[in-house]
C-alpha cells in the first residue's frame, strides 16, 4: 500500500487535510473487489496521515497534541474520536489502478480538533509558561530558556456567563501590529513582553471561546473584516520581535504595562478579542 504525503493545516480556512493512496492486494482478481479493497486501503492511509499531522500540531509553548494526549487520557480519547469522525471530502480512481482518498477536519468549531482538546481541558492542563526572557534590543529567541515567568494575576480570565456592557471609551479588544516581521500562525499563540512576562495565552480565555474561534484572528490589514473581532475601540500595540519560530509576538515592557492596566479596567481579553496583523 503506497503512502501519499499529507497536505497539512490550512490556517486560512482552518482546515486540516490529509491524502491517502491505496492499492488492491494481489489476491483481488475481480475488478469490483479490487476497487473496494484499494479504496479501503486509501482510506486507512488517509486517516493515518491525518493523525500524523494532528499529533504534531503544537498546542502551546512547545506542547504538541501528542504530548498532551500522553498526559491526559480523556483528551487522548477525544482526539482519537475526532480523527475517526473526519470527513472524506474527495476520492478518485487513479490511472495506475490505485485509489486516492482525501479526508479533512476543522481546526476550530464543532467537531474540531480544538473541541477535542479544550472541551476536555477544564484546567488548561498540558501547557507550560516556559517563555524566553528577551529584551527589545536582541534578536528573537527561537528556543525557550529555563526561565518560567508567572502570568500576572490581573491577566487571568474570570469565567462568567454574564456579559457586562463596557463603558463608553473602554477598550473593546486588542490589535498587535506584527507587519514586516514574518509572523506565523499558531493554534494558541502567546503574547509576551520584553521583560519575559506572558501577557496572553489560553489561561486568559474561556475554553468555549478557544473551541469556536481560537485565541486570535490573523489579518493582513487593519481594514480586513476579521479585524472587527477586536471591536470598535481596540488597544493597538506594536510587536517588536517574535519568538517560538515566529509564532508568538513580543511587545515592549511599556506596552505590556499598558495592556495589564487596560485589562484591569475592562477585562476585554476573556472573549479572545485579539487580532494579529501579519
Amino acid at each position: 500500500q503506497p503512502s501519499c504525503s499529507a497536505i497539512g493545516v490550512d490556517w486560512d480556512s482552518n482546515i486540516i487535510t490529509a491524502i491517502g493512496v491505496g492499492s488492491a492486494p494481489e489476491y483481488a482478481i475481480k475488478p469490483g473487489q479490487a476497487n473496494a479493497l484499494a479504496r479501503r486501503a486509501a482510506t486507512v492511509d488517509a486517516y493515518r496521515n491525518l493523525a500524523s499531522i494532528i499529533y504534531g500540531i503544537e498546542v502551546e509553548n512547545h506542547t504538541t497534541i501528542e504530548q498532551l494526549t500522553v498526559k491526559n487520557d480523556t483528551i487522548k480519547t477525544a482526539v482519537e474520536g475526532a480523527i475517526r469522525n473526519a470527513r472524506v471530502v474527495d476520492e478518485e480512481q487513479l490511472d495506475d489502478s490505485n485509489y486516492q482518498v482525501t479526508v479533512s477536519m476543522p481546526l476550530f468549531g464543532k467537531n474540531s480538533l480544538s473541541s477535542a482538546v479544550w472541551q476536555n481541558n477544564n484546567e488548561n492542563t498540558g501547557t507550560t509558561n516556559n517563555v524566553p526572557v528577551v529584551n527589545s534590543t536582541v534578536n528573537p529567541v527561537q528556543e525557550p530558556s529555563t526561565t518560567s515567568p508567572t502570568i500576572p494575576a490581573t491577566m487571568a480570565a474570570t469565567p462568567s456567563s454574564t456579559v457586562v456592557p463596557l463603558p463608553t471609551g473602554a477598550y473593546t479588544g486588542l490589535i498587535v501590529d506584527c507587519r514586516g516581521l514574518g509572523l506565523e500562525r499558531a493554534m494558541t499563540p502567546n503574547i509576551i513582553d520584553t521583560s519575559g512576562r506572558t501577557l496572553y495565552n489560553s489561561q486568559n480565555v474561556n475554553n468555549q471561546q478557544i473551541i469556536h474561534n481560537g485565541l486570535a484572528s490573523y489579518v493582513k490589514s487593519p481594514n480586513d473584516e476579521a479585524a472587527n473581532i477586536a471591536g470598535s475601540n481596540p488597544l493597538i500595540l506594536k510587536c517588536v520581535s517574535l519568538t517560538d519560530f515566529h509564532r508568538n509576538p513580543i511587545i515592549s515592557k511599556e506596552d505590556g504595562d499598558r495592556l495589564i492596566s487596560a485589562v484591569q479596567q475592562y477585562d476585554f481579553l476573556r472573549n479572545g478579542s485579539v487580532v494579529f496583523i501579519q
